[in-house]
């Protein structure tokens, strides 16, 4: 979907009301990539912070969560198949443990004070995100965490190495992503329990 050629940014999916702000989607990421609960529990805490109310009909809602939790993206499998045989060590950003350097990032360039900021969709919040300059500090740390450092000279290797141990995330066996495939795996999360949650839920 083409934000560009948008008539303002969606707050439903398919009539159903849907909470828009990118606090509230933070959570939703927070919940799905938690350790509370088991992965049926959290996509239900999930469709609860997603729907100011969960329609009846949850197969739909759960189309909705993936929906708008990637921005109306819609990948093919092959490009899925891709993004998990990625192999490597560390996400690229957490949001709980990065939050002080995305709110820094988005002050500096944007002068968004994301503490204070009334409203925020979260297709505007990830697309900022995205086109924040590599000369943020979060943008460097996400480079570190993710470079490739087999074709690096041995000092920018050293350094690299310096920076992922001074910014190492707390989720070490986690795969590593970018906005990108982040979607994509809260996507293929929520799809994998779909079924158990529907059951749980009485559909």
């Amino acid at each position: 979907m083409n934000i560009l050629l948008l008539n303002g940014l969606p707050e439903d999916y398919e009539g159903i009301p849907i909470s828009a702000d990118y606090r509230n989607m933070i959570n939703v990421d927070l919940i799905l990539h938690g350790d509370e609960g088991n992965e049926t529990e959290r996509t239900i805490a999930a469709l609860h912070q997603l729907y100011p109310q969960i329609p009846a009909d949850i197969a739909k809602a759960v189309e909705g969560l993936t929906w708008f939790f990637s921005r109306g993206k819609i990948e093919s499998n092959d490009k899925k198949n891709d993004n998990n045989t990625k192999k490597a060590s560390v996400r690229a950003f957490s949001f709980e443990q990065d939050a002080d350097l995305i709110y820094a990032a988005f002050y500096a360039t944007y002068n968004i004070s994301l503490s204070t900021v009334d409203f925020l969709h979260w297709w505007e919040f990830l697309a900022l995100f995205e086109g924040l300059p590599e000369t943020t500090l979060i943008q460097r740390v996400m480079y570190w965490r993710t470079a490739n450092l087999s074709d690096l000279p041995k000092p920018e290797r050293k350094h690299i190495q310096k920076m992922c141990k001074i910014f190492a995330l707390k989720e070490p066996d986690k795969i590593p992503m970018s906005v990108e495939e982040i979607n994509q795996d809260t996507k293929d999360r929520v799809a994998r329990r779909f079924a158990e949650a529907q059951a749980m839920l009485g559909g």
